[in-house]
């Protein structure tokens, strides 16, 4: 069973050995293609589903399908897109309806041999039936009807393929705007191609002159030539409807945040990167943060041993932490707002090159990233580092990432990037040619 396979393929990995940012690349890049083919044929069972989830859960926090982490954001948030807070992990449950979704997609928009298998055998004058079939893929292809129906649009093009009583070509169809009972759709036959007469409507006048249906007829061009009839997806740009579309659809709405996209850039490592995506959720596992979960621990902030140890006090608050945040607001000639994690980003500068913008945030991330390094020395190593083996630390980091940046600088930014040692990553200009 392909389950087993995946717990199996799990339990194998040394996922102890990879950060948290590896294993959940390592989940999107292999797991979800191991699931891909049967997600996009059968509808699985949603507990099956619920209990994959938890697996690759356990697998991202602790490196074992079976150890459960305490101190974890929220499998929700951690689904959300890149922009909205999350780490864009798809869960099954979505990847398998947006799959089915684009299945009957397909089965409805297209003319190929399975389509028209699978129409004459479940459908009824173009209408999916209502009766029961012993079948493990209609039954969950089935339960998508409605939603593909009521975000999608006939194009007409000859409209033989167009139902003209059922199918939605004038924005509503027609059995809905002459508000006809259900119980008759199954007799209301015939297609559009009947009733384009020589490029025009050849439409009875009972029909044209309920509600609104003439002004929805006369917006319609008919094509002058031969056009087959497209479906199009009311909610794309182009009409067309792909796996990424559906996903997308089904996905539940959060607001964007203006922080989130930013914080994962090619410069900086995604291990420094997660540090500060999860203390702004208020998950890092800080004494304080480990007693909410239950656990019973004596605290004290390892760096100041002034008192109890919180998220806030050791990255905002702690002296060592108030040391380098002065420190490196010195390095950028600017004033870091430490008083809340959301407002370390507000000190890059509304106008400035995109290579010192990716400076900027590579800066407050890798002292985020130190503070915590510095932390967990003294907690688990028994070392104290100093003030300037942190500084020389950071110094480093972002060094690197102004390096390894793809963004570009301007001729005023030279004396802050040497005073960083970051090396200039100036616009390309095209040779001047001599015309005589």
């Amino acid at each position: 069973m392909i389950t087993d396979r995946i717990k199996n393929k799990l339990a194998t990995w040394k996922g102890r050995i990879l950060s948290i940012m590896g294993r959940v690349q390592l989940v999107k890049s292999i797991i979800h293609g191991m699931l891909v083919y049967s997600f996009h044929v059968y509808l699985w069972p949603r507990r099956l589903l619920r209990l994959l989830d938890s697996w690759i859960k356990n697998f991202i926090w602790s490196g074992d399908v079976l150890t459960k982490k305490v101190c974890t954001v929220a499998w929700k948030v951690m689904c959300r897109p890149w922009d909205k807070g999350g780490l864009d992990i798809k869960p099954t449950r979505l990847i398998n309806e947006a799959l089915i979704l684009k299945l009957y997609w397909d089965l409805i928009a297209q003319e190929t041999q399975w389509s028209i298998l699978f129409k004459k055998r479940y459908f009824s004058n173009g209408q999916p039936s209502m009766c029961y079939f012993k079948s493990s893929v209609w039954s969950g292809i089935k339960i998508h009807i409605g939603v593909v129906l009521s975000n999608s649009l006939w194009v007409v093009g000859t409209g033989e393929n167009i139902h003209f009583w059922t199918d939605n070509w004038l924005g509503d169809t027609l059995v809905d705007l002459m508000n006809i009972d259900v119980d008759f759709h199954g007799h209301m036959k015939g297609m559009v191609s009947e009733v384009i007469v020589n490029g025009t409507w050849n439409i009875p006048a009972l029909i044209t002159e309920f509600g609104d249906i003439r002004e929805r007829l006369d917006a319609i061009v008919i094509p002058r030539t031969q056009l087959l009839d497209v479906l199009v997806w009311k909610h794309s740009l182009d009409g067309t409807f792909t796996s990424k579309i559906a996903c997308t659809f089904l996905r539940p709405q959060s607001r964007v945040l203006p922080w989130a996209d930013s914080i994962w850039s090619v410069a900086i490592p995604p291990s420094h990167s997660f540090i500060y995506w999860r203390l702004y959720h208020r998950k890092m596992p800080t004494d304080e943060n480990l007693r909410s979960c239950g656990c019973v621990v004596v605290s004290v902030c390892s760096l100041c041993l002034a008192t109890y140890e919180s998220s806030e006090h050791l990255f905002l608050r702690c002296h060592f932490a108030s040391r380098l945040w002065d420190w490196i607001g010195g390095k950028l000639n600017c004033v870091i707002d430490s008083s809340s994690v959301g407002s370390l980003l507000e000190c890059r500068p509304a106008r400035c090159s995109s290579q010192v913008s990716d400076i900027f945030l590579a800066a407050i991330l890798h002292t985020i990233h130190t503070i915590w390094w510095a932390r967990n020395a003294v907690r688990f190593s028994d070392v104290t580092p100093s003030l300037h083996s942190a500084k020389v630390r950071i110094q480093s980091s972002i060094a690197m990432s102004g390096n390894i940046s793809k963004g570009k600088c301007l001729h005023s930014d030279f004396a802050f990037l040497d005073a960083l040692a970051v090396l200039h990553h100036c616009r390309s200009v095209k040779d001047i040619i001599m015309v005589l």
